[in-house]
């Protein structure tokens, strides 16, 4: 009896030792969008696997291709399980030699390798997903997709290794999309959504962009410097106009359909990680560039300077017709190249980043996104990255390029996807030119008359010399003025450009200024209200103030030395109350007192305003 019970035991402790399975041949990688799948025979292994007593413990495999970057590295279990092992790691270097990947690495998280990725990493996602009681036996896959194309390369060989008491999962570890222990959210809580931020690269248009005779080509980058990634995918459901068709078919007009689109939103709830779904657009197929593009994602223009802060809202002179692209990780914000930066100028690093390398999918087919600290990037040679622009003269223009210009996608802030660049053409066929103009937001009214003016000349001036009519004079490309007497007034202007260009353009009687009580109580308001609520406040304040008559109102948020921080409104606002939105988080204010002052005409207002 004791003999049998001895020759079980070692059957079964040969049975569950260490066994690695392997694949020596290999094959070449092909693009783009492609599963590339390599096969894995596994037998002889107990009919089960877990996490706890016996299960899968690495994935090995050396893989030679040219930019990392594009790679997305899985593994397949009989069951058909998947597991992402290395999604778009290495950005522009070469190569996986020796690579493996376990929960009881000594070379830290893959995503913050470095190619060759010699060593053992903790993978994207935790292999103790296929630990999950199946049948190890059969056909496991290494699968590698190259998500974009140029550049290939090839496996040469890959192995997965079983044995006893599989280590634990990674415990807090990097923050993932399976495990939110590691992730912060933006508010300090434990309970948010992750939500990406989708900016605008001002330097790298102006490291990327090429003047020609009536157009000019640019570079783009849409960095995400948020706290969640950005995760589009396809639902399936396309249209030709509004006919729902097979997403495989063409169009009657020879296009292909646009097939809609959803955004994956991960939220965190102490350690777990849950995710929802919500409508974000369409995306095509481009049979040019042989893949597929997510509609509207960027909107390139050349424009002249306006009197709104936000360029975006600026005259335009010529816009580019490329607007859709496929959304992948094509670099990381690093501190050295400076793609990454926010409103402020404040540059973004992926290695300092709460969250940094969140994400999980990227690519150029259905599945598409850009992870926290990376960026996406339409390079100036690629088709369509131009904006057409004709006849212009040589003078200073601004390059304005918009991200989601529709707001698709779901943020943390909306008001800083652009970016604008000052730039100077000087190869145009008509040469040195320009052409004066500017027009006024109301041209008739009661004294004493308040007037914007708005310089439109092409191309930008330099100089401003403006002639109200009245004796008053000023410099200022977009002035204010307020007529006193009654009369018609004839408006000049004349501007200087760099180029050294000088035009005039005047209006005759433009202005008409009757008698009457006109905007006199904004020097002699008598009272102004100011109350915020919440005060202190960890996120948002709405301010409200009431005004007792009619005023020229200026509303602004300055620090404690009286530097203004932001300006809430300028100019002339009817009597009554009036609510203001502050968002100090989106907004990104650091934590401390700050100052709500408001002035009509001579009276004026405090309050103090906390920042938690």
């Amino acid at each position: 009896m004791k003999k049998n019970i001895l020759l079980v035991y070692i059957i079964f402790s040969f049975s569950v030792s260490a066994q690695t399975f392997t694949n020596n041949t290999g094959g070449a990688i092909l693009e783009i969008g492609l599963e590339n799948l390599y096969p894995i025979v596994v037998s002889g292994l107990p009919n089960s696997i877990d996490s706890t007593s016996f299960g899968l413990i690495s994935v090995c495999f050396t893989i030679f291709h040219t930019y990392d970057g594009d790679l997305d590295i899985k593994i397949k279990s009989p069951d058909g399980y998947v597991v992402t092992l290395s999604n778009n790691n290495g950005n522009d270097l070469d190569n996986f030699v020796g690579t493996c990947l376990t929960e009881d690495a000594v070379n830290g998280e893959i995503s913050a390798g470095q190619a060759p990725f010699t060593g053992i990493f903790f993978p994207d996602q935790s292999i103790n997903k296929v630990n999950n009681g199946q049948d190890p036996n059969g056909i496991w896959y290494l699968i590698v997709v190259d998500e974009a194309p140029n550049d290939t390369g090839y496996l040469a060989s890959a192995s997965i290794t079983f044995n006893i008491n599989p280590p634990p999962t990674h415990p807090g570890g990097p923050c993932s999309t399976t495990n939110a222990i590691g992730c912060d959210c933006m508010d300090g809580s434990n309970d948010c959504d992750l939500l990406p931020n989708m900016t605008n690269s001002t330097s790298y248009i102006e490291n990327n962009w090429t003047e020609f005779e009536g157009y000019l080509s640019l570079g783009v980058a849409t960095p995400n410097i948020g706290w969640g990634p950005l995760e589009m995918h396809g639902t399936g459901e396309c249209y030709c106009d509004t006919i729902l068709v097979n997403c495989s078919t063409q169009c009657p007009d020879g296009s292909y359909p646009k097939e809609n689109v959803v955004q994956t939103v991960y939220h965190k709830s102490g350690g777990v990680m849950t995710t929802y779904e919500l409508s974000a657009g369409t995306m095509t197929y481009h049979p040019q560039h042989q893949h597929i593009h997510v509609d509207n994602w960027t909107f390139n223009t050349l424009r002249i300077r306006g009197n709104d802060p936000n360029p975006t809202t600026w005259p335009i002179i010529g816009q580019g017709s490329k607007i859709s692209f496929c959304l992948i990780n094509l670099g990381t914000c690093t501190a050295l190249n400076g793609y990454c930066q926010d409103e402020l100028g404040v540059v973004y690093d992926e290695e300092t980043m709460p969250n940094g390398g969140l994400g999980i999918v990227s690519g150029c087919e259905y599945d598409q996104g850009i992870f926290v600290g990376k960026f996406d990037a339409y390079d100036e040679y690629l088709d369509g990255q131009t904006i057409e622009f004709g006849d212009v003269c040589n003078g200073d223009y601004y390059i304005v390029s918009q991200t989601d210009p529709l707001t698709h996608v779901l943020e943390t802030n909306d008001s800083d996807n652009w970016s604008s660049v000052l730039i100077n053409l000087n190869d145009q066929q008509q040469g040195i030119c320009c052409d004066a103009h500017f027009k006024a937001d109301t041209t008739n009214g009661l004294s004493p008359f308040q007037v914007q003016f708005v310089d439109s000349t092409v191309p930008i001036a330099s100089s401003w010399l403006w002639d109200f009519g009245d004796g008053n004079t000023s410099t200022d490309q977009f002035p204010k003025h307020i007529y006193t007497t009654p009369g018609q007034f004839t408006v000049k202007l004349i501007v200087n450009t760099t180029s050294g260009c000088i035009d005039t353009f005047e209006r005759e009687q433009y202005i008409t200024v009757n008698i009457g009580t006109g905007i006199t109580s904004l020097f002699d308001i008598k009272k102004i209200e100011l109350t915020a609520f919440p005060n202190p406040t960890f996120t948002s304040s709405t301010i409200e103030l009431n005004l007792n008559e009619a005023s020229y109102l200026n509303l602004a948020i300055t620090d404690l030395a009286g530097n203004v921080v932001k300006t809430l409104f300028e100019g002339v606002h009817p009597f009554g109350k009036h609510v203001f939105l502050i968002d100090m988080i989106n907004e990104r204010r650091p934590v401390g007192m700050y100052i709500v002052h408001a002035k009509a005409g001579s009276s004026e207002s405090f309050l103090k305003l906390i920042m938690l």
